[in-house]
């Protein structure tokens, strides 16, 4: 007995220990996901394989077909309407802004959109709920806001007005989608109720579809985008943010520019320089500097 008890904060320490191990194993994969939405609705519509308000349905839908099938409906879902209904809004509103602002925005400078405007509101959210931010947490933001102008702006021309205002409407949808399931129990249902529910909004795209303008690749590509990185990646998400904070979670999000650039160059060929690796390097040290704690 006395034994297990000097060996008890061994291992409690332990189990704290895989504890963060699994949140950084399951953040670093949503992070992925988000990151591959981006490439595989890039690859979709700059190859005119689909059309924006196409690949935004067939999203939503192949996102709600496959937690349909992990998650089987029941009567308890209408007692949690009120807040499926704010997540699936908020889901909506950044799926369909966020296909059609990249039908004129470049890649770097949409992705710097989306996600500086992501962080200033989670930030901003964060410091309303009466966190704080110590010098090192300000100090590391700095320098991935530094490193995200390094890496997104050398070498672009000024992004079009509409199209900028689209990106950032899409990052209010974003965090309206993720303030509304920050407490979630259970994520995988939530996330599946949002993209049920948000079928109810898509209805009105049904007039406005130019069904012919989608071919076999361009399906296939926003079904994947739909069911895989979209579906089950916020899923996973919303399974972390509880541990993460929406501090923090503004802070690692930063990543997801960084990865969809290197995924870019393993499946698209895309060509990145010296200067746009030094700035991703910045970026991590400032995400590290601000979440070591």
């Amino acid at each position: 007995m006395a034994l297990f008890l000097s060996q008890a904060p061994e291992i409690q320490r332990f189990g704290i220990m895989q504890n963060t191990y699994q949140t950084s194993f399951y953040t670093l994969l949503a992070l992925l996901a988000f990151a591959a939405n981006s490439v595989l609705c890039r690859l979709a519509l700059a190859e005119q394989q689909i059309e924006a308000l196409n690949f935004t349905l067939v999203r939503l839908a192949a996102g709600a077909l496959v937690l349909l099938i992990l998650v089987r409906p029941d009567r308890t879902e209408l007692k949690l309407l009120s807040s499926s209904l704010g997540a699936a809004a908020g889901l909506f509103v950044y799926a369909l802004a966020f296909s059609l602002a990249y039908l004129e925005l470049d890649a770097g400078i949409g992705a710097l959109i989306l996600f500086a405007t992501i962080q200033l509101m989670m930030n901003g959210i964060a410091f309303f709920q009466g966190q704080k931010f110590s010098l090192q947490t300000q100090l590391g933001i700095a320098l991935a806001f530094i490193g995200l102008v390094i890496l997104l702006l050398p070498g672009q021309s000024a992004p079009d007005l509409g199209s900028a205002l689209l990106m950032m409407l899409a990052a209010a949808g974003w965090v309206g989608f993720l303030f509304t399931g920050r407490n979630n129990k259970t994520p995988l249902r939530d996330v599946a109720l949002a993209f049920r529910w948000s079928l109810i909004f898509c209805i009105p795209l049904l007039w406005f579809i130019d069904w012919s303008a989608m071919h076999n690749t361009g399906i296939m590509l926003a079904a994947a985008s739909g069911a895989l990185t979209s579906g089950l990646g916020y899923a996973i998400w919303y399974k972390v943010l509880p541990e993460l904070g929406m501090k923090n979670a503004a802070q690692v999000q930063l990543l997801v520019p960084v990865f969809a650039i290197l995924m870019g160059i393993l499946l698209l060929q895309e060509e990145v320089s010296l200067l746009a690796m030094l700035a991703s390097g910045l970026i991590l040290c400032g995400i590290g500097l601000s979440i070591r704690k």
